[in-house]
C-alpha cells in the first residue's frame, strides 16, 4: 500500500501492514508506527489522520499532558497513581530526573515525561477508539512502567492508562 506521507506502508506476514519512523518532537526523538491486523480494514481516512497527527504531534503532545494535568484532582487517578509509583520506585534520583523543581512534585513529573513512542492503530478509526496512543516515562532508563494517552480519530483522548 502506498500513501502520500508514509510512502510505501510494508505489509505483514500476515496481511496486516506497518510503518516506523523516527520523528523529532521538542528536541528529542520520538518513534512513531503505524499498524493494522488487516490492510483490507484500513480506510484512506484513516491514513491521512495518521498523517495529520504526526504533522502535528507538539500540538498533541501538549493535550495529552493537559489531559494527564486534568487527572491530578482525582488522587485515585491513573495520573496521580503514577506519579506516586515514580515517586518511590526512583527515590532521591528522581529529583536529579526533574526538568524543573517548582516545589509541585506532581506537576514537576509531568512536565519531565518524555515522550517515548506513538502508536496508531489505523483500523480503529472510529469515534471513541483508541487510534494513537502516546507513550510517556520519566525516566526510560530507569523504570519500564509507562504512561499512556489513547486519542481517538477525531483528535480526543479516550483513554489515560499504564503499561509495565
Amino acid at each position: 500500500m502506498e500513501h502520500d506521507y508514509f510512502g510505501i506502508i510494508d505489509e505483514t506476514f500476515s496481511g496486516g501492514l506497518f510503518w516506523s519512523d523516527p520523528v523529532d518532537v521538542a528536541e528529542q526523538s520520538v518513534e512513531v508506527s503505524l499498524t493494522a491486523e488487516k490492510a483490507s480494514s484500513v480506510r484512506p481516512v484513516a491514513l491521512d489522520s495518521a498523517a495529520s497527527m504526526i504533522q502535528g504531534l507538539e500540538a498533541f503532545d501538549s493535550r495529552a499532558r493537559d489531559a494527564l494535568v486534568a487527572q491530578l484532582d482525582e488522587r485515585a487517578s491513573v495520573t496521580t497513581e503514577y506519579v506516586n509509583q515514580s515517586s518511590e520506585e526512583l527515590g532521591e534520583s528522581l529529583l536529579d530526573i526533574l526538568v524543573d523543581n517548582s516545589g509541585d512534585l506532581a506537576i514537576d513529573v509531568l512536565r519531565s515525561l518524555q515522550l517515548v513512542s506513538v502508536a496508531f492503530s489505523v483500523e480503529n478509526a472510529g469515534e471513541g477508539e483508541e487510534f494513537a496512543v502516546f507513550a510517556y516515562s520519566i525516566s526510560p532508563d530507569d523504570t519500564d512502567t509507562l504512561l499512556l494517552v489513547s486519542f481517538d480519530i477525531r483528535g480526543d483522548v479516550v483513554a489515560v492508562e499504564t503499561e509495565e
